[in-house]
């Protein structure tokens, strides 16, 4: 038997060919499937209320469940919250249409700074109403918290079948090291991703931290969720197209507030569900002034383009 190298030169394959040798085939590599971004909701308003709902949680179901994961914010889940028991009601129709709802708990030491059993009790506060997670807000080691604490409170989530969304600024904070909790269920959110109120941010620091996210993705299977602030169509798209090629498995664009302040919460249809099936590469290529990034499936290139300050936008062009 000839063992025949993937990338072996065409002349010597027709040899073996012509020769009728039989052939086996070594170092081929899988190509990465394509992750369509599917629909993030962080909401910090009344749920009852949401874009002009007021108060019929028929219509605010029907508003949430447009989107694949919604985040409810910080204590609904409490008995005295105005609008607790409308919001339980809202919960339940979403898990009936298989959607994912988390709730709001602060894990932060500089911010709240709960106690454990002040943790455990809104998580089990959410539990009662029916959320599937609980999103961890203020959670790397710049709000003072430690491994420790992520990873009790953590823990804590998966014995009531609950998983979580850890918000924490730098991914080191939460991948990095040991006693790291974290299965192939729960998700981590990149903040302010590559918009943050209208403001464009450095695309070589966006790079570096959505290379260091896709590879504790790929590490841990722990999914990528992400979440911007544009202003304009042109940010929108940079922000989608920066989320689509990095292969990462949510994407939301919302206000600076997310929606605490006006009950609104916008629901932007995706540029695009299919562009290809599978990745041609496992890498983000760019230009060596830094202004333009790009990644290609078998029949579309997603790219997107800026200086990091004053413009940029996103598309896809055909192979």
């Amino acid at each position: 038997m000839i063992i025949l190298l993937f990338n072996q030169a065409p002349e010597i394959i027709e040899a073996i060919i012509f020769l009728k040798l039989p052939i086996h085939f070594q170092g081929s590599v899988d190509l990465t499937p394509v992750t369509v971004p599917q629909y993030l909701a962080i909401y910090y308003g009344w749920p009852s209320l949401v874009e002009n709902s007021l108060g019929d949680v028929t219509a605010a179901s029907n508003w949430f469940a447009q989107f694949d994961l919604i985040v409810l914010g910080d204590g609904i889940w409490k008995t005295t919250h105005g609008d607790h028991s409308k919001t339980q009601t809202i919960i339940t129709n979403l898990i009936a249409r298989n959607k994912k709802v988390f709730g709001y708990v602060d894990l932060g030491v500089s911010t709240q700074n709960l106690s454990v059993l002040q943790m455990q009790t809104a998580v089990d506060g959410w539990s009662v109403m029916g959320a599937n997670g609980i999103f961890w807000d203020d959670a790397g080691f710049d709000y003072g918290v430690t491994r420790q604490r992520q990873s009790s409170m953590i823990q804590y989530c998966h014995s009531k079948n609950m998983n979580v969304i850890m918000n924490a600024w730098n991914p080191d904070d939460v991948f990095d090291g040991s006693n790291v909790q974290l299965n192939s269920n729960d998700i981590y959110l990149l903040e302010s991703y590559l918009v943050s109120n209208g403001t464009y941010l450095s695309l070589p620091a966006w790079k570096e931290k959505a290379d260091k996210c896709a590879n504790y993705k790929n590490h841990s299977g722990v999914k990528m969720a992400c979440l911007s602030t544009p202003t304009t169509h042109d940010q929108f798209l940079q922000a989608w197209f920066g989320t689509a090629m990095y292969n990462f498995d949510y994407f939301q664009a919302t206000d600076i507030t997310y929606s605490a302040s006006n009950n609104r919460l916008a629901f932007t249809v995706n540029p695009s569900s299919s562009y290809g099936s599978n990745w041609q590469n496992d890498t983000i290529t760019s230009n060596a002034a830094n202004t333009y990034f790009s990644r290609s499936t078998e029949s579309w290139t997603l790219s997107i383009s800026g200086d990091g300050a004053s413009w940029g936008y996103g598309t896809f062009t055909s192979i």
